[in-house]
């Protein structure tokens, strides 16, 4: 009932707040009005406003507010969301820690320096490592705190912020998983004479 395009609002409410629906966007969301997604964003039911706060496409004001919210699964929610500013990302992960890691860390505006700092919490958080390991703006120590993580360890083998000396020595490994000596020998940065060394005897 909750995937149900139609599904009145007063009734995918207290779905919300009863059921799992996952971090997906509800259709019956995706095409709320203005009016709809500000009484939703303006709720005082956590459910309602988490589920608004997964649309990406959310004027400023009603983003921001999001942003702030007490409400930590709220504010994972809209973590991800283009447009927040990095001060509010920082604020967000002080205020919620490793609850909104994964979502500040999905975020495309999200700065460096930041990126490092979610890479570097303990104990790690694993589903934010992969996010990270995917990041334009992950750092080279970003990437190393990623590689301790088995499912991130690919992403972060691919990733051309990842230093030559590091991926050299993922590709002289035998013992590495194929998967990510794979990735490593995709990477953009790998220099040429790495590349040579990865070709078979003439």
């Amino acid at each position: 009932m909750a995937r149900h395009p139609r599904v009145p609002l007063d009734v995918l409410v207290p779905l919300a707040r009863s059921t799992a629906l996952g971090g997906f966007l509800l259709p019956r969301i995706a095409t709320a009005s203005a009016d709809e997604t500000e009484a939703l964003a303006s709720s005082g039911e956590p459910a309602a406003r988490r589920i608004v706060a997964l649309r990406r496409d959310l004027p400023a004001p009603v983003r921001e507010r999001l942003a702030d919210d007490p409400d930590a699964k709220v504010a994972a929610a809209v973590a991800p969301h283009p447009g927040l500013s990095a001060a509010r990302l920082r604020a967000m992960f002080v205020r919620h820690g490793r609850q909104v890691a994964t979502g500040v860390a999905a975020n495309p505006d999200a700065p460096g320096p930041l990126v490092e700092e979610l890479a570097r919490h303990e104990p790690p958080v694993r589903r934010a490592l992969r996010e990270i390991a995917r990041h334009p703006a992950a750092t080279p120590r970003a990437l190393l705190a990623c590689l301790a993580d088995a499912r991130a360890r690919p992403l972060a083998a691919r990733h051309p912020a990842l230093p030559p000396t590091v991926l050299a020595a993922l590709l002289a490994d035998e013992d590495e998983d194929e998967d990510v000596r794979e990735a490593a020998a995709a990477n953009p940065t790998l220099p040429p004479a790495e590349m040579a060394k990865l070709l078979p005897d003439p």
